[in-house]
């Protein structure tokens, strides 16, 4: 990573940090909206277990619709907290989530509104913490970026459905995660 990306990871840290606060019964919070801090390999881990459990396509689905629903909400709550809207919206979470641990560096490839596309790729990923396992294994992020695309959409009153595909992943010996989401009908 550049100096200059360095820095610009800093000054991010710094505005989530002074967004971040404890409210009055001790729970961190940024906005309104309860945080926990933990590790990436805990995050792993309950997909793992969930793959033990419910099989392969269960902990996908489970861990896309947890993706989902939980970037939806942070594009309602965030967009007021930071004045932010539209594609602002999407890139706002991808660098907040860069200094959050869930992977170092980010470029957006791809970015229409019509149609609308989004292709994101992804360095240093949680992914990591599976090695090389032959199979994408990003299923919240892929939820993530239908639930934030779909709250864009939205906002620029267009109804569509939101399919995201991985198209690379670490955990199949991929140098980065690619994650392709695009408008459905």
């Amino acid at each position: 990573m550049s100096a200059e990306e360095l820095s610009n990871k800093h000054e991010l840290l710094r505005e989530l940090l002074d967004k971040l606060r404890l409210d009055d019964a001790g729970r961190l919070v940024l906005g309104d909206v309860p945080m926990i801090i933990t590790d990436r390999e805990f995050i792993a881990l309950i997909q793992k277990v969930a793959e033990e459990v419910l099989g392969e396509g269960g902990a996908a689905t489970i861990m896309y619709r947890a993706g989902y629903i939980s970037a939806y909400s942070f594009s309602e709550a965030h967009a007021k907290l930071f004045g932010i809207s539209g594609f602002d919206i999407l890139r706002k979470y991808l660098e907040l989530a860069s200094v959050r641990g869930w992977w170092s560096k980010h470029e957006i490839v791809e970015l229409s509104e019509e149609p609308l596309r989004v292709v994101v790729r992804f360095w240093h990923t949680v992914a990591e913490e599976w090695g090389n396992v032959g199979r994408p294994v990003c299923h919240m992020w892929r939820g993530g970026l239908a639930g934030i695309l779909r709250y864009v959409a939205e906002s620029m009153d267009k109804k569509v459905e939101i399919r995201v595909r991985e198209t690379a992943c670490v955990a199949m010996g991929d140098p980065y995660c690619e994650m392709v989401a695009e408008a459905m009908g």
